[in-house]
């Protein structure tokens, strides 16, 4: 996994967050030995082709209302139910098709999973014998998101 197919993920992140109404700043890159440590709503996206692995997102179930409530254009969401879980995978499902997407145009093919959440305290994943790569999104007055992609060539 290189800086070229990093940057196609979180660039995705930062302009889907963007037409929500957000304004993420990326943090750096670090390679985790214990990704989403603690996040209590975790996505988890398949991908095969080119690259094959896992895509995370994980956040606190907070931001994650703040989230969907951005999503649904302002109107307060203050139960994490059903419609909630489906736009947070929404949410993923965008930014790793768009990601793809933009791969795609350098040769890169992938095919994504539907995404899966988790959701509880006290959290954590771990990708089996995979290099993890852990970017925090920052937003105002949020704790902000966390994506990790465990991808290989």
């Amino acid at each position: 996994m290189t800086t070229q197919h990093i940057h196609p993920f979180l660039e995705s992140a930062s302009n889907i967050l963007g037409m929500f109404q957000f304004s993420p700043r990326i943090g750096e890159a670090a390679e985790q030995a214990k990704p989403l440590d603690g996040k209590e709503v975790i996505t988890v996206i398949g991908v095969t082709g080119h690259l094959r692995g896992q895509v995370y997102t994980g956040m606190s179930t907070a931001d994650a209302l703040r989230i969907v409530s951005g999503m649904m254009g302002g109107a307060t969401v203050a139960e994490f139910d059903d419609m909630a879980l489906s736009a947070i995978s929404e949410l993923a499902n965008m930014i790793c098709g768009n990601a793809a997407i933009q791969l795609s145009q350098g040769g890169v093919t992938l095919d994504i999973s539907p995404p899966t959440i988790i959701t509880g305290s006290g959290l954590g994943v771990a990708a089996s014998r995979m290099k993890t790569v852990s970017v925090p999104i920052h937003m105002d007055g949020m704790d902000g998101l966390e994506i990790c992609m465990a991808l290989e060539v």
